[in-house]
């Protein structure tokens, strides 16, 4: 299996850019979030959003917004996985979990959707061929304050169908 191609940012890199036009036009809340692709590092896919946008009244980040990011950030991971493999489907979340640790104030949040292990790809690529839909376990993270203490941990099932 091919590893994942790795950019540090997403100038210049053609998939990230389109990948955030893809996200814009197909999720219209997220251009209203200013969400952007940031990056593919090692860690994973990342998104961010400007605080700015997406302040509830205690001026930290509103959680429905950081669940639609991190909802955002695993579709999209599935998105370039896809794209890696030549192969093409509709993904939907199946089901999510999320849990808010701590306030996130950041003046741009950022959630960073980790690759799936290589054994889980293995096995969704092989569904996804044999049997035309596949289940894929996600997880995102927003940082914390502190670096080593994520301020908000999203687990999400996606589900992706062939077209």
């Amino acid at each position: 299996m091919q590893s994942m191609p790795i950019s540090s940012s997403s100038t210049g890199d053609e998939r990230l850019r389109r990948l955030e036009e893809v996200i814009i036009a197909e999720i219209p809340l997220s251009a209203r979030m200013g969400v952007s692709v940031a990056a593919l590092t090692n860690a994973g896919l990342r998104l961010s959003m400007p605080l700015e946008l997406n302040r509830n009244p205690h001026q930290t980040a509103f959680a429905g917004s950081l669940n639609a990011l991190c909802t955002l950030a695993g579709w999209g991971m599935a998105h370039l996985l896809l794209a890696e493999h030549d192969l093409e489907g509709q993904t939907v979340l199946r089901r999510s979990s999320i849990k808010y640790r701590e306030p996130v104030e950041s003046p741009r949040e950022t959630a960073t959707c980790g690759p799936p292990p290589p054994g889980d790809l293995d096995h969704f690529l092989a569904m996804l061929r044999s049997k035309e839909q596949a289940k894929l376990e996600l997880g995102v993270q927003i940082a914390g304050a502190d670096a080593d203490r994520p301020a908000v941990l999203f687990g999400g099932s996606y589900v992706v169908s062939r077209a």
